[in-house]
């Protein structure tokens, strides 16, 4: 017989899994591009500057390039990847030569070791360890081989039910969050808080941007455009 808990396991895998289909299908809605006042989104000495998007399924579900025309953007999510993964990856950003990364991961390591069921407590020093460990792994190597990039850490975004019926799982991701500012600004890196911004008042992934309890509608991607626009606008060169 099945426990409880494996059960409750088996189902949060297939909510992902469906998740991960639906968003292949292309069923995914994009915001519309920037308009007004857009840098030019070219370096000096010519040619567009170079925007690396690193993370996950929710930064893959996303057309970066179509909303932000005037750059050269490479989108390098992966559905369902890990702060290992993109340890595993970074060969390939370096190889790219981006100017400009924003890098957005976490949700999947968390997930992946937060026990479900309640029956246990996590462990949320352990993962918030192991994710602010590789992404500083991932900082220190990008800036040593590619000195002149400008790199941007994104928070953990929050979560809504089925993930976070009681706001326990949202209650980590904050964790999380804390311990990631606090290490980028010990390595004078740029943080950008999207969590606050993507929140109800509960603390859990609004209404208006929620899609399935953990990916995003249009909407929400909006927000994060906007809220990268002043690092967007920092970028013209005179």
């Amino acid at each position: 017989m099945i426990s409880g808990r494996v059960l409750r396991r088996r189902v949060v895998a297939f909510l992902l899994s469906l998740m991960s289909i639906v968003g292949g299908l292309g069923l995914l809605g994009v915001a519309a591009p920037f308009s007004g006042n857009l840098p030019d989104g070219k370096k000096q000495g010519g040619g567009a500057i170079r925007i690396l998007f690193l993370g996950d399924s929710l930064t893959w579900r996303f057309d970066w390039a179509r909303a932000l025309p005037a750059y050269d953007v490479r989108n390098f999510g992966i559905d369902g990847d890990t702060t290992d993964g993109v340890l595993q990856r970074l060969s390939a950003v370096i190889a790219e030569n981006p100017d400009v990364v924003f890098l957005q991961i976490g949700i999947n390591d968390y997930l992946g070791m937060e026990d479900w069921t309640g029956e246990s407590p996590p462990d949320r020093e352990k993962i918030a360890q192991l994710i602010a460990r590789n992404h500083q792994t991932a900082w220190r190597r990008l800036r040593k081989a590619l000195p002149q990039l400008r790199l941007y850490v994104c928070s953990l975004l929050p979560t809504a039910f089925p993930f976070d019926a009681d706001g326990r799982i949202n209650e980590g991701i904050r964790e999380i969050n804390a311990r990631l500012e606090k290490a980028a600004i010990e390595e004078n890196l740029p943080y950008i808080r999207l969590y606050p911004r993507l929140a109800d008042a509960g603390g859990r992934l609004a209404a208006d941007f929620d899609r399935d309890g953990v990916h995003l509608l249009p909407t929400a991607y909006t927000v994060w455009l906007d809220s990268i626009r002043p690092f967007l606008d920092s970028f013209s060169r005179p």
